[in-house]
């Protein structure tokens, strides 16, 4: 705890949490970086799951330096926001869930990555394995998303 009361009350923190602009700023940033990552690995995922088949497979890898985008921005506003009021983010449970979710997802992305755009699809499509890595890929982000959003509600 002494790390983020630290942490908190460093000249950063304290102008990310009282100048007028910089919270709406962040937040806004976050948003738009969310919309970016879960736009673009959303696609792919409902393209793995069968949605869109006249959208080549392999074509939505074009995507996924939209995505890198997105989660750096997200991660660069929220490692903002977080240092703003690091006790509190810290000591909320729907936080911690977000951070996993995220965790998860991440080594979701990895092997679904791996699984999609290293191996050729048998018979055009993609397989059962594929589709449950697709599956719970949008399970994890969208968890996080709602997780996140639910911070503001929650002890």
């Amino acid at each position: 705890m002494d790390f983020l009361a630290w942490l908190q009350s460093t000249a950063f923190a304290t102008a990310v949490a009282e100048t007028i602009w910089a919270y709406p700023l962040l937040e806004t940033m976050h948003a738009l970086g969310m919309a970016m990552l879960l736009g673009s690995l959303g696609l792919t995922n409902l393209r793995v799951l069968g949605f869109k088949p006249e959208l080549p497979l392999l074509g939505t890898q074009d995507l996924l330096p939209l995505a890198w985008l997105g989660f750096t921005i997200n991660a660069v506003s929220g490692l903002a926001l977080f240092a703003s009021d690091a006790i509190y983010f810290f000591s909320s449970y729907t936080f911690r869930i977000k951070i996993v979710l995220i965790a998860l997802a991440g080594i979701n992305a990895v092997l679904l990555s791996r699984k999609v755009f290293h191996e050729p699809p048998a018979g055009g499509g993609a397989d059962p394995v594929a589709k449950g890595l697709a599956a719970v890929s949008l399970v994890f982000w969208v968890g996080a998303a709602v997780a996140g959003r639910l911070i503001a509600y929650t002890p």
